[in-house]
């Protein structure tokens, strides 16, 4: 499990508005949105790779985990460093669905 020692980080660099970005994940249903949700939080050390793809991070409600598909928006809050530089990426997964 990965520490929350970021969280000051990012409590802090969400101060700077100009580094703040929101990606959306928008497609129809079964096209691997939950899947690259999973994906980009392995790749930021959220989960483990070998879940990525099966553990529906942000798949939070048991419908969503019994029927495999996404009900409700989720979002999740991420520490991105480049250089010297922080910003804060909030990434959205939503249903495929209306």
């Amino acid at each position: 499990m990965v520490k929350s020692k970021k969280i000051n980080e990012i409590l802090e660099t969400m101060k700077q508005k100009d580094n703040i970005r929101n990606i959306g994940i928008i497609a129809h249903i079964d096209h691997g949105k939950t899947t690259l949700t999973d994906s980009l939080l392995a790749l930021g050390k959220v989960i483990s790779s070998n879940l990525a793809g099966s553990l529906r991070a942000l798949d939070y409600l048991d419908i969503e985990q019994k029927r495999g598909i996404t009900v409700k928006t989720a979002n999740i809050s991420l520490l991105y460093q480049i250089a010297n530089e922080r910003f804060i990426i909030n990434l959205i997964d939503t249903p495929g669905h209306i």
